[in-house]
């Protein structure tokens, strides 16, 4: 099947016109309204995010101030919105994948106006009740079904299962992805200065996890890991919304923050779809990025690995009691998941190549140095069992996600 649109030349279109300033171009090309700055005469008290929406008859109504984003929900005329501010280069990017990814029949929210400032871009799209207050993502239906020890209804899984088993339809090759941003640039931009640039005693360790001696140090996976990614080179693509996460998926199949949408890694993908799932987007995102989730249900209470570990000084050696048993909601979704990539991909998914891709989300998302020492532990029994057990990873993965089920 081919994609409907090409993604690196519509991103690469799109870029070239904001890079000339050329704002109609852009508008003509996405067919986005794209609306200038407006003078303030109050001076520049106000956050510029906020005069631009203010300016336009939007009274705003809820914010929050993310890492790399504001935003939060407005009104005009009696209509809700939800809005988005980010910088010009990010606004051009999700702009992209938003073309590209709706135009293959993904439920997108309406992008409906790009507003410029001096300093970036509000993004005003429609509101929809699933992805806004309420409460309709698909990490709030996750939290309600793992209170009540329940499966996701059927109704929730299968529409997000056939869109993605449709996207794992387009399919390219390419040397180059938007979910790179996600792997082979972050070992400069992780790697280098969270771990080898700095001194981290913790990484040339020795470690026992569950009584088995571990044949490799963290440093040593790392160093893998950097190693693959610096020599990477053309692989299978799929279209995809590139940053899959609880969050980021709404009831109904909604696909919302496409910055990176378009057609990715497709071991990249799957290897972000299984740490949020089986570790990041249930305990330890809406642990270390709380306000992330202030429109969101409380998280799960039973979601934190059991893990214990006790350092032997005489022989530097970190002892791990790891064990982390998914509920069902979670085992379910993901074992059925894992089912999607396995029928359109084969085995050979599942190969080596795909053992750096899960490592990278593991240690690459949040810096394990800042973590309560149980979860920097839990995640380095997990780095060493996807490394050491790379020439097997399909039962790797299967058996991790099975203990859920066996609640």
């Amino acid at each position: 099947m081919t994609a409907p649109t090409t993604a690196t030349s519509l991103r690469q279109l799109l870029a070239d016109r904001a890079d000339a300033r050329d704002w109609a171009g852009v508008e003509a090309l996405s067919g986005v309204e794209v609306l200038g700055p407006v003078p303030s005469a109050a001076g520049p008290s106000a956050p510029a995010w906020r005069h631009a929406l203010v300016s336009r008859g939007y009274r705003i109504t809820d914010v929050s101030e993310l890492k790399n984003s504001t935003c939060g929900f407005a009104q005009r005329d009696g209509r809700p919105y939800f809005f988005k501010y980010v910088r010009a280069r990010s606004a051009v990017a999700e702009l992209a994948g938003y073309l590209d990814f709706g135009a293959a029949g993904n439920r997108v929210p309406a992008l409906l106006s790009l507003l410029r400032t001096d300093a970036g871009t509000v993004m005003v799209y429609e509101y929809l009740p699933s992805m806004g207050l309420g409460r309709g993502t698909l990490f709030d239906l996750l939290c309600r079904a793992e209170r009540a020890g329940t499966l996701l209804p059927e109704r929730e899984v299968e529409p997000l299962l056939d869109r993605i088993r449709a996207n794992c339809g387009y399919r390219t090759v390419s040397s180059a992805s938007p979910i790179d941003a996600f792997f082979a640039r972050r070992v400069t931009e992780r790697l280098h200065p969270w771990y080898f640039a700095r001194h981290r005693p913790w990484l040339d360790q020795r470690v026992v996890v569950n009584s088995v001696p571990q044949p490799v140090t963290m440093r040593d996976v790392m160093e893998g890991t950097a190693a693959f990614f610096e020599g990477l080179g053309a692989r299978e693509c799929m279209l995809s919304q590139g940053d899959f996460s609880e969050t980021n998926v709404g009831r109904g199949a909604v696909f919302v923050d496409l910055s990176n949408a378009g057609h990715n890694d497709v071991r990249g993908e799957l290897a972000t779809a299984f740490w949020s799932l089986f570790l990041g987007g249930g305990y330890l995102f809406p642990k270390y990025h709380p306000a992330a989730y202030r429109w969101r249900e409380a998280p799960y209470a039973d979601a934190a690995p059991l893990c214990r570990a006790r350092l032997e000084p005489r022989t530097a050696t970190l002892h791990i009691d790891f064990a982390h048993r998914l509920s069902p909601a979670r085992a379910d979704l993901l074992g059925r998941l894992l089912d999607v990539f396995a029928d359109a991909f084969g085995p050979e998914l599942f190969d080596r190549g795909l053992a750096p891709y899960l490592v990278m989300r593991a240690v690459g998302v949040l810096d394990l140095d800042t973590l309560d020492p149980a979860d920097r532990a839990a995640c380095t029994a997990l780095v060493l069992h996807f490394w050491n057990g790379r020439d097997d990873l399909g039962n790797v993965l299967r058996t991790l996600v099975d203990h859920g089920r066996t609640r």
